[in-house]
């Protein structure tokens, strides 16, 4: 792997839940934006703004499984702005609402607790 994409999956993993422009970024490993979202996916195989969305979602299930926080607590948590744009990023990735997979994993928990 290109040493500076792994710089960035370095930086992004620290900051996945931040504001994160790819011109920063860019800049951060001196690069151009477009270059970078290039590389970026050629290296990665998935673009930026995709794995920042990935990693903000997957640490949104963890949340949704292992705490009683409110969904629109989490996406504010995991970096969503808008409520709505975390439950339908949650959707179209997860196949459920948030709601949905909590109610999911609370019903296999107790399913595994009765046992």
């Amino acid at each position: 792997m290109d040493t500076r994409i792994g710089i960035i999956v370095r930086f992004l993993e620290d900051r996945w839940h931040s504001a994160v422009r790819v011109a920063d970024l860019a800049n951060h490993v001196g690069l151009g934006a477009s270059r970078l979202e290039h590389l970026f996916k050629q290296e990665a195989r998935i673009s930026i703004r995709d794995y920042i969305r990935e990693r903000r979602l997957t640490a949104a299930a963890a949340l949704l499984a292992h705490s009683v926080e409110r969904v629109s607590e989490i996406s504010y948590r995991v970096g969503f702005h808008h409520p709505a744009n975390f439950n339908h990023a949650f959707k179209k990735r997860f196949g459920v609402s948030p709601r949905e997979y909590r109610a999911e994993v609370d019903a296999v928990r107790i399913a595994e607790d009765t046992k």
